[in-house]
């Protein structure tokens, strides 16, 4: 394996070292180009796919220098068998701890798998609610984030595995997703410093920050005129503080760009503003994007200076990840053990004053409703459950029925008919305690990660007749607020392992040991 010299390489390879190839695999004529380009030694990074680890080998084998492969690992290795955790659910546990556990656990697995470096952590501060990022950060308070972000980056970095902060500036007023459509923040550079900045400062000045990746809302207080991605203005905030880490852009498949300012000259505007790593829209080959970079720096897009401090911090990555960790990374039966404890640990109660998260007498007659997506498919007995991603209604209904045998389950669809509402609501007149169990999902694409409507709409009917007494929440805490008051209230989050110790929970069988990490005012 051999170090690269900037002052040994051609244009087109510095070019390259700048482009982070992504989505190719199902494309010949991409892999092909990729091994190419790797040969030549003019490509900088490689988006690693997952369940595809034969192509993931074939390029690091290709290449005799350090070439970066990355992918977002979010919430653990996703080819893994071990738990997906999201970083709400550690930070619920408040235990560094089953922190560090994962960090380890998830780098053990990466690069089994050839990897070298995450997007990740996520290390935004939420003001609030925000599709698309709830279940994705550590908390609303800046030192909480700085300090998680901490344990998870050490980690890392002990291992030479990189890790990147995102998503630059933060972007903890956005209330849209940015895959779907523009956002704007009205944060000023004082603002973004005091409060935003915070954890990106933090693990810069500890060594911990070798990338950030840099988002595309438009900080309009900043700059009105282009998002953070394409804005040298807000770039410069951290650059201006003597940060030297590689700037990764966040994708340009996402809608806050392409609608506006589409892909010709997209890539040298965002090189020419700071970004030192490309991520281009995964929808374009990457023969085309490769010559895009290229033609616009032949175009004047950026200068040959900005090129040369681009590559130098590439080349500074790829020196990290081609060190060796001074000691090897061993997996201990603890962090399997903290891994595992992470999805019951995590659970937590919200009650009025008296109660406690148990609901009492297990034998008592019950009404459960439990919600589901509308494709669901109730199963019969026997039958193999494979309903859902990481929700699992049917499992849920399973498990109450076996802690509170005298109850009713029925099922709710998210997007239900009135035949479908009118139907729950006169089930519940028949019984004097109601019990909802509920999700959201937070993943990219939706637009929300709120409960629907109509499901609003039938639990504040519930709770205006105060038979709910209870709500089992897995997914976004904040999918609540627009609820009525509730007294009991168990948080669950977003992993499948939580949905069973939560009923456990209600039967009294488990404490609640979790920690609320947003601070949220119900009604």
């Amino acid at each position: 394996m051999e170090l690269l010299k900037l002052e040994e390489m051609t244009v087109e390879q510095k070019v390259g070292m700048l482009l982070c190839a992504r989505r190719f695999w199902k494309n010949t004529d991409d892999v092909d180009f990729i091994l190419e380009l790797v040969k030549k030694r003019a490509l900088g990074c490689v988006q690693a796919p997952f369940n595809q680890p034969e192509i993931i080998k074939k390029i690091k084998e290709t290449a005799d220098y350090p070439i970066i492969l990355v992918n977002d690992t979010e919430r653990g290795y996703p080819t893994s068998p071990r738990p997906k955790v999201p970083l709400i659910s550690l930070a619920a546990t408040g235990n560094k701890e089953y922190v560090r556990s994962f960090a380890r656990c998830l780098v053990a697995d990466a690069k089994a798998d050839n990897c070298n470096g995450t997007w990740g952590p996520v290390i935004d501060i939420l003001n609030s609610d925000g599709p698309c990022r709830v279940s994705r950060v550590f908390s609303d308070d800046p030192q909480k984030v700085a300090e998680y972000a901490e344990e998870i980056a050490r980690v890392y970095n002990e291992n030479h595995y990189f890790s990147c902060g995102k998503h630059y500036p933060g972007s903890g007023k956005v209330g849209v997703d940015t895959h779907m459509m523009g956002a704007y923040n009205d944060y000023t550079e004082e603002e973004l410093i005091e409060r935003n900045l915070v954890p990106y400062i933090h693990l810069w000045k500890k060594g911990l920050l070798p990338s950030i990746m840099v988002d595309h809302s438009t900080y309009v207080n900043i700059d009105p005129e282009r998002p953070a991605s394409l804005s040298k203005k807000v770039i410069d905030i951290i650059r201006n503080m003597g940060y030297d880490g590689v700037m990764f852009s966040d994708s340009f498949a996402m809608m806050a760009i392409l609608q506006e300012f589409g892909e010709e000259k997209l890539y040298g505007m965002a090189v020419n503003a700071g970004i030192d790593i490309v991520l281009p829209n995964y929808m374009t080959p990457v023969r085309e994007t490769y010559e895009l970079l290229l033609q616009n720096y032949k175009d004047g897009a950026y200068t040959e200076e900005r090129l040369n401090e681009a590559v130098r911090r590439v080349l500074n990555l790829m020196e990290f990840v081609a060190t060796e960790p001074e000691t090897p990374l061993v997996i201990t039966k603890e962090d399997e053990e903290n891994l595992a404890a992470i999805s019951r640990d995590c659970i937590t109660a919200v009650c009025d004053e008296g109660l406690t998260a148990a609901i009492g007498d297990v034998n008592k007659k019950r009404l459960f409703i439990v919600l589901t997506e509308n494709d669901f498919e109730v199963l019969g007995e026997g039958e193999e459950i494979t309903v859902g991603k990481w929700y699992y209604p049917n499992n849920i209904a399973q498990k109450i029925k076996k802690e509170f045998p005298n109850s009713e389950v029925v099922f709710l669809k998210e997007f239900s008919s009135a035949a479908e509402n009118d139907k729950i609501l006169r089930t519940a007149t028949k019984y004097d305690e109601v019990v909802c169990v509920t999700f959201c999902t937070t993943t990219c694409y939706l637009g929300t990660d709120s409960l629907t409507r109509r499901t609003e709409a039938v639990l504040n009917a519930l709770a205006f007749s105060k038979k709910l007494k209870t709500i089992v929440h897995f997914g976004n805490p904040h999918a609540l607020l627009p609820v009525m008051h509730v007294p009991r209230k168990i948080f669950g989050y977003m992993i499948t392992e939580s949905q069973e110790y939560a009923i456990d929970i209600l039967a009294g069988k488990l404490e609640a040991k979790g920690t609320l990490p947003f601070n949220i005012q119900y009604k």
